[in-house]
């Protein structure tokens, strides 16, 4: 990730590649807000096309401070979205396609300034125990887990020395806790030196405890992605999320596979659902969560992370609707 922004700040300063012109400065503290943007795309008469899901909802996060646009990993909790950031926020909302205002709360997951503490974070994925509706964190920077309780008023470090193994940029980005009880955790970093489209995966068999010994698997994901999420349908299946980033900007994927496929020393090839890659839409997307809708459809809801740079990239949550 650090990599990541490293070349976003480079790109950003060479004018030939400016994408959007800078806003003003606006140093007060605007109320956050999730502005629709489906409509002036609906007037368009052309939709951009992601493949087997449909887009049908898109919102711009806008006011709050830089903090509250540096979103990687996005879940649900009691109704709403939860999703946390790099600088130690957390945002909670509820979802923009209901009645209603969506009412949106951030707070912190670290309230300390991330520059000065040797605390974590640079969070990447969260995932909520059901039982106790804690919060497991998942960082990019850490050899742990940290576990907050549901008001966020406890914190436990849950070490896992086998993320020691793994970059400091390229670590636990991916995490998802599975209905039959396992969680799932994916490196961003390649797995090995010559093939750059294996990245290792571990399996615990329940909620991550210190001393457990995960068992491992491997993730091949689609040529040039590299994976940022993971999520379970309500129908079974999973889906990693995948970017790409180059001088043209992001590309995502959403790809497939069975839970049945995640076993030790497996490697699993995911189908590629959907692709983003309408500059329209395209972000670096890099939470994603799952609904089951009223219709018996599923939803996928994806998050993007804007880096700080809120004069370049956005913070777009955007909702894809597969059929039943």
């Amino acid at each position: 990730m650090r990599a990541l922004k490293l070349a976003l700040l480079i790109l950003a300063l060479v004018p030939t590649v400016w994408l959007r012109r800078p806003a003003p400065r606006d140093t007060a503290v605007r109320p956050l807000a999730l502005v629709d943007l489906m409509s002036a795309l609906l007037r368009t008469g052309l939709l951009p096309t992601t493949g087997a899901p449909e887009l049908v909802g898109i919102w711009q996060l806008s006011g709050g401070l830089p903090d509250s646009g540096t979103l990687s990993g996005l879940t649900q909790s009691d109704g709403e979205m939860v999703a946390v950031g790099d600088r130690g926020a957390i945002l909670r909302f509820a979802r923009p396609d209901q009645p209603g205002v969506a009412a949106i709360r951030m707070g912190k997951l670290i309230d300390l300034d991330w520059r000065k503490h040797p605390h974590p974070t640079d969070a990447e994925a969260v995932v909520v125990e059901p039982e106790t509706g804690d919060l497991l964190v998942s960082y990019e920077d850490a050899p742990a887990i940290l576990r907050f309780s549901a008001d966020l008023a406890n914190r436990t470090r849950i070490p896992v020395p086998a993320f020691a193994a793994w970059p400091d940029n390229q670590g636990a980005e991916a995490m998802a806790r599975l209905t039959d009880g396992r969680t799932l955790v994916i490196a961003e970093g390649y797995a090995k030196w010559l093939d750059r489209t294996l990245h290792e995966g571990l399996i615990f068999s329940g909620v991550p405890q210190a001393g457990a010994v995960p068992v491992r698997f491997k993730l091949r994901m689609p040529a040039g992605y590299r994976p940022c999420e993971l999520a379970q349908m309500p129908d079974g299946r999973m889906l990693v999320l995948g970017r790409s980033f180059s001088l043209v900007g992001f590309r995502s994927v959403i790809a497939v596979f069975t839970p049945e496929a995640v076993q030790a020393g497996a490697t699993i090839s995911p189908q590629v659902l959907a692709q983003i890659d309408d500059p329209r839409i395209s972000e670096n997307y890099e939470g994603m969560t799952v609904t089951r809708e009223p219709d018996g459809s599923q939803a996928i809801w994806l998050i993007s992370d804007s880096n700080q740079m809120v004069w370049a990239q956005r913070t777009l949550l955007l909702k894809l609707r597969l059929k039943p």
